[in-house]
């Protein structure tokens, strides 16, 4: 929109108004005659280029309202709040620093003073750090806090088992410990990473799969500690092994069908309902396979007791789900072929 010297001499009239001076105190402030600024005011000229950023500081505005003769108010909103942030960012800060100096300067001085020793002190040390990296460090001016924040927590939360185990708790928790954490990382940051990496050309599109790929590995190592700490590496590959591949399986066939399978969303999910209800039967059938277990349930719907009650809901869930996902199956076809007679 064009702005006319009327407009902008009604603009600086009304910032004038509003910041309580006359036109005597603006010219004089502004080292100008009292009759430049009523020319501004009556629209008769604008003021000189080399004006515009001391004007607009006298009227408590920006350079580009003054040029564009209206308040910026979304823009003064999206300052006020950024500044607001910068306050409530800076008071949370300093308070939890001061916290934290606080709570470690007197847990030392009490421990050594009662016990004339530090004892109980040093488990103390990494949970008050552990506490900093999660709510402290991010705000901290450091180089990509993110990450520096999870280091940070990592560190020191294997740094708190690590005392525990040595001065309390010796045993085979800590490597499964540590694992486990580990293992966790990897499930919620490994696909961040995928993503943030650069790959090669044949793997870029593949991230989904070699994520699930990684967290698999990491689970069958899990589970290799677990049962080397407990000193039962000869249940790990059987029965463990099989077990896992077996709760792996439904996992990778639902995440490998909604990546790659080349149909529609509605088409996707009619297969993946499908392998559902087919799965609810077949991962059951192949637990009790491996632990070579007799099944207790025998399907009859005409009784409903502790014998068939369990056959029974799995067939009817088999059923429902089959149900679904025909009709998904159903809609997806019928929206191709509208699809298709549009295009045509």
């Amino acid at each position: 929109m064009d702005i006319t010297k009327q407009d902008f001499g009604r603009f600086v009239t009304e910032r004038r108004h509003t910041t309580g001076l006359t036109q005597r105190e603006l010219a004089g402030r502004l080292h100008v005659t009292e009759s430049a600024v009523s020319k501004w005011e009556r629209g008769l000229s604008y003021p000189d280029i080399t004006l515009v950023a001391q004007l607009a500081g006298e009227l408590g505005i920006t350079a580009q309202e003054l040029i564009s003769a209206s308040e910026d108010r979304l823009g003064r909103a999206e300052r006020r709040d950024a500044r607001s942030y910068r306050q409530w960012r800076g008071a949370v800060l300093w308070t939890t620093l001061g916290c934290y100096a606080a709570a470690i300067l007197t847990c030392f001085i009490v421990n050594l003073s009662v016990e004339h020793t530090l004892s109980w002190f040093w488990p103390v040390l990494p949970a008050v750090v552990l506490a900093f990296s999660l709510t402290t460090l991010p705000l901290l001016p450091v180089p990509r806090p993110g990450w520096t924040a999870l280091v940070g927590a990592t560190v020191s939360l294997g740094s708190l088992l690590l005392v525990v185990w040595v001065s309390y708790a010796s045993g085979p928790w800590f490597a499964v410990a540590c694992a486990a954490i580990l293992f966790g990382m990897l499930v919620v940051f490994g696909p961040i990473w995928l993503w943030l990496w650069e790959l090669p050309a044949p793997l870029a599109n593949h991230r989904a799969a070699l994520a699930l790929g990684i967290d698999t590995i990491g689970l069958l190592a899990l589970l290799l500690v677990i049962f080397v700490s407990i000193g039962r590496t000869d249940l790990w590959l059987w029965p463990v092994l099989a077990l896992a591949g077996i709760g792996l399986v439904p996992v990778w066939l639902i995440a490998l069908t909604t990546r790659y399978l080349p149909l529609s969303g509605l088409g996707r999910a009619a297969v993946v309902v499908a392998l559902c209800g087919v799965l609810v039967f077949a991962v059951d059938l192949a637990v009790d396979w491996v632990l070579e277990s007799d099944r207790d349930g025998a399907l009859d719907l005409a009784r409903w007791d502790p014998v068939t009650i369990s056959a029974n809901v799995q067939f009817l869930v088999l059923v429902g789900l089959l149900l679904l996902a025909a009709v998904l199956g159903l809609v997806a076809g019928v929206r191709r072929r509208l699809d298709f007679g549009r295009v045509g």
